[in-house]
């Protein structure tokens, strides 16, 4: 399978996704997405080299993940409650909306794993996984354009980059104050 299918394949399912369902699903979905990729990054741009080759680089990551899983999940879920949303009927919305945070740890799992077992570099690992998570964030852009069918192409990519340096800087705000 091609790179470009590999980054293309989780905004293609959620815009693909944005005409089949209501528009807060949407909005959850993307939601899901940017945020994971954000928090993904800041942990794995936040692992020591010594973190990639222990595999402890791997826990940070799916703790990462499970976390930002499970409290985007409640926060949604607690939101629709407040709006007056049956919890019998949301949860399993939530659950699956939340799902492209998951989507979002992939790249640096497999990455960073393949690199606590010798190949490739740790650098070389963790940049890669760091790059995808960035690329994802600016194919927000195609999302954005594909919702908003008047927008130009150009302008799409501009909203996608734009995605991509704020959630860099974001990134480097959590890791100068947390690490």
């Amino acid at each position: 399978m091609p790179i470009s299918d590999v980054l293309q394949h989780p905004v293609h399912t959620y815009v693909q996704a944005a005409g089949e369902i209501e528009p807060a699903r949407a909005e959850s979905r993307m939601s899901a997405y940017i945020y994971g990729d954000i928090l993904v990054l800041a942990a794995t741009a936040g692992v020591s080299r010594g973190d990639i080759h222990s595999g402890r680089a791997l826990l940070v990551v799916l703790g990462t993940v499970l976390s930002t899983y499970i409290a985007h999940a409640l926060a949604d879920i607690v939101g629709a409650a407040l709006t007056g949303h049956s919890l019998s009927g949301i949860v399993g919305d939530e659950l699956r909306d939340s799902i492209p945070v998951a989507s979002a740890g992939m790249p640096s799992l497999a990455l960073l794993g393949a690199a606590a077992l010798g190949w490739p570099a740790t650098l070389w690992a963790q940049s890669l996984a760091c790059a995808v998570l960035i690329a994802r964030l600016g194919l927000t852009g195609l999302v954005y354009r594909r919702l908003h069918s008047g927008m130009s192409v150009h302008r799409g990519v501009r909203f996608g980059i734009a995605v991509a340096l704020v959630a860099a800087v974001v990134v480097a705000i959590k890791l100068a104050l947390t690490h």
